[in-house]
């Protein structure tokens, strides 16, 4: 069932410059690759809020940056879109986040290195310095790049709202573990949940497992298999649609957004996970980590023809 949308999202997570190099042809290691480099502003928080806000969900955005030229890049990408920057905070000597990933000439990850140390300064005693925005957020995302004593005041200061979390990697995701019982969707994929759980087994199993333990919603991405939703209703799978993959990163971030935002636009689980796939096949087919021409009307036209009328919300 749909909800009704909310008025303001609030995403607290990390924001960085993304270098990206994608090389021409096939890479050799040890060597100099032939390729082309681009800087952009990614990060999981400042990903999904520019999702989010293309997808018409008015998003907030809580990280911190440094004084230096990764701020005024990151800045400049949220005002562009609509995203709300004023709980942002600025670091006086640490430098804003940096990940740096190499693709092969088909775009897949080879390698990264993600320099994300400035998120430890996101801190309790900063975010609740941030209090309005927690007090007047309709719903609240979190990601395990954040401090897990952040992640636990978060949860225990905004007890009313719905808070989802993205587990970002099998390393951080650990740190969502005290609080599953608090998340309204966790979205991770098999070795996050395997990380989580401290046990291993089946993608379903591993989704059962997490839903057992309190996650009302677990959105378990298989990558090229596709997406597994499951929670008290009933288990849905997708197969993943196929496309050209132009750029990894970034595609988890946007079915995570898209599956937030499509709960208030579609009415069937079942669609609500078509529609997440379709924001992260949109993203695999641009070379950014977030696709700018991302939208609900082009979602729809390109991938969600065959939905009749009565399947959205309005």
């Amino acid at each position: 069932m749909t909800t009704a949308p909310p008025q303001r999202t609030l995403i607290v997570g990390g924001a960085n410059v993304d270098v990206t190099g994608s090389c021409f042809a096939r890479f050799i290691p040890g060597d100099s690759n032939p390729g082309l480099v681009k800087n952009s502003a990614g990060g999981v928080g400042r990903n999904i809020a520019e999702n989010l806000q293309r997808l018409g969900t008015n998003s907030s955005l809580l990280t911190v940056l440094g004084k230096d030229i990764g701020q005024a890049l990151i800045l400049q990408s949220c005002t562009d879109v609509g995203i709300d920057v004023g709980a942002i905070i600025t670091h006086p000597s640490l430098t804003t986040g940096t990940y740096m990933a190499i693709n092969n000439q088909l775009g897949a990850l080879l390698a990264a290195i993600a320099d994300m140390g400035i998120i430890e300064t996101l801190t309790p005693e900063q975010l609740a310095l941030k209090g309005d925005y927690f007090a007047h957020a309709d719903q609240i995302i979190i990601e395990a790049n954040l401090p897990e004593d952040s992640i636990q005041w978060i949860c225990s200061h905004t007890e009313n709202k719905p808070i989802h979390a993205d587990g970002v990697s099998a390393t951080k995701a650990p740190r969502l573990r005290s609080v599953l019982a608090q998340l309204d969707i966790l979205k991770v994929n098999r070795y996050e949940a395997a990380a989580i759980l401290q046990e291993n087994g089946d993608d379903l199993a591993l989704a059962q497992n997490l839903h057992q333990r309190g996650v009302k919603n677990v959105l378990l991405s298989q990558g090229p298999q596709g997406v597994i939703l499951h929670n008290q209703a009933g288990t849905w799978h997708k197969s993943a649609i196929k496309g050209d993959n132009e750029n990894d990163t970034g595609a988890g971030d946007a079915l995570f957004a898209g599956f937030v935002a499509a709960r208030h636009l579609l009415s069937r689980p079942a669609d609500q996970l078509e529609f997440a796939i379709a924001c992260a096949t949109f993203t695999l087919n641009s070379t950014a980590s977030v696709n700018p021409k991302l939208g609900v009307q082009e979602i729809r036209r390109l991938f969600l023809t065959h939905f009749d009328k009565g399947a959205w919300s309005s």
